[in-house]
């Protein structure tokens, strides 16, 4: 096998680094395609309690993420203070160390709506614009990841407002099978995010694939602003974006309603633009973790 090719090798319930044979990684890598599914019925679990868990709730949403590195949830009945419910139904999966930004509360927890401030109206995630591929904190250093985050719906918009889930791992996989030179995407200085004097956060470099605890980590925006690929591996990242737009079949398609979520080990995601009314207005929560869920 090409030691520059960094593979990956599911032994037991979690995955290591392959450094000997390629039997192990095209097992773990076969498995994973034929028991992938977009079906959202076999993807969400009602909760009762997001305080305490039952066994089989856990049991379910710890199977689906280790298969998906996602899991969507229902909470049956509407919760008195969502902010302590979210808390500490991500802490029951093993999240923590929040990431805080400017918009997060102290404990980090955000509320992602249409904000038409100056400041933060510039910043896709607070407006109606459709967002595009991307994982959570790309513009972090490499030191410094997004592992896991947790969203969760408060109010929809009216119409649109659509998420598209991708498992990375699923996206590593496919670029695998039709290209040869997976060791471009692992570059530690992949891309560079330049200096934003706005937030005072100085230019960064990264990978697009590495490894974190030996769990294979993806950073990658589609966005063409405030991103610069490195000039010898741009046919790369447009094969990869090819994979990942026109790999439908390993895309979950799903907007989020009252009073349900997603937690995820920082999937691929997207979102469709939409529109709110004045009684469909468009609020969600997020938390966002250095630490993976269910490790």
């Amino acid at each position: 096998m090409n030691q520059n090719l960094l593979q990956v090798v599911k032994i037991g319930n979690f995955m290591d680094i392959l450094t000997s044979t390629s039997a192990g990684y095209n097992s773990w890598a076969n498995d994973k395609l034929d028991s992938y599914t977009n079906n959202i019925n076999n993807l969400m679990v009602e909760i009762k309690n997001p305080l305490k868990l039952s066994k089989s709730e856990k049991k379910e949403c710890v199977r689906v993420i280790k298969n998906q590195n996602m899991v969507f949830f229902n909470i049956e009945k509407p919760q008195k203070n969502i902010d302590f419910s979210l808390k500490e139904l991500a802490h029951q999966f093993g999240m923590g160390n929040y990431e805080l930004d400017s918009k997060s509360d102290m404990s980090g927890l955000t509320k992602i709506q249409v904000d038409t401030k100056k400041y933060h109206g510039g910043y896709i995630p607070y407006t109606n614009k459709p967002l595009n591929w991307h994982t959570d904190g790309y513009y972090n250093t490499t030191k410094n990841p997004i592992l896991s985050w947790l969203l969760y719906c408060e109010s929809p918009s009216d119409s649109g407002g659509v998420n598209r889930f991708m498992d990375h791992e699923i996206a590593y996989i496919l670029y695998n099978k039709h290209y040869k030179n997976m060791h471009e995407l692992m570059k530690e200085d992949a891309y560079i995010i330049p200096e934003n004097k706005i937030n005072s956060r100085s230019k960064i470099k990264g990978y697009v694939f590495g490894f974190v605890n030996e769990k294979l980590h993806m950073r990658f925006s589609m966005r063409e602003r405030n991103i610069v690929w490195e000039k010898d591996i741009i046919n790369s990242i447009n094969n990869l974006k090819k994979i990942i737009k026109e790999s439908t079949t390993f895309h979950v398609n799903y907007k989020l309603m009252p009073g349900q979520g997603v937690l995820t080990n920082n999937v691929i995601h997207m979102r469709t633009t939409f529109t709110n009314t004045k009684n469909k207005n468009r609020l969600l929560y997020r938390l966002r973790s250095k630490k993976r869920i269910c490790d």
